[in-house]
């Protein structure tokens, strides 16, 4: 069974868990890490054959946007996909840190590391999108500028990189 197979198994496995319309925060935690994993999976599409390197890591998140919920059910601690894109000594992070930030679900920063390892100021945020995809915005504007992140959108904040 190849990687995507597995993936789209799971993916449906998840699904099933949920009922659909259920608007809980576990659901809203396991469509936050659905999306992810699409995320993940599209970059490795887009960068195959490129030569750069995509690391998928679990990053364990103890989300403290989530605490009016219930501490006792253990939802505001998770595991989520977060990648790292590496090319030479340039490098890219694209990190989960929580569900919730203001109105914003889902909310992940991506992380231009220059050649020295320090973080450039090239910095990004970036939201689930309403129905699927992500929006992005440079981390020192206001949600409110947010863009849908396209394939164009995306090269163009990771350009850096190349």
């Amino acid at each position: 069974m190849s990687a995507r197979e597995r993936f789209f198994e799971k993916v449906k496995q998840n699904q099933d868990a949920v009922p659909p319309g259920k608007n809980t925060v576990e659901a809203e935690i396991q469509t936050f890490r659905l999306r992810m994993d699409a995320l993940a999976q599209q970059i490795d599409e887009w960068f195959a054959g490129s030569g750069i390197e995509i690391v998928q890591t679990i990053k364990n998140i103890h989300d403290m946007s989530t605490v009016g919920y219930s501490l006792s059910s253990g939802i505001c601690r998770y595991g989520i996909t977060a990648i790292h894109l590496q090319n030479g000594e340039r490098s890219v992070s694209i990190s989960p840190e929580r569900l919730c930030c203001g109105a914003e679900r889902g909310y992940v920063t991506l992380r231009v590391v220059d050649a020295s390892g320090a973080l450039s100021d090239l910095a990004f945020n970036m939201s689930m999108a309403p129905d699927a995809g992500w929006y992005i915005w440079g981390e020192h504007q206001i949600p409110e500028a947010k863009v849908l992140m396209t394939e164009d959108v995306f090269f163009r904040a990771v350009e850096r990189l190349a």
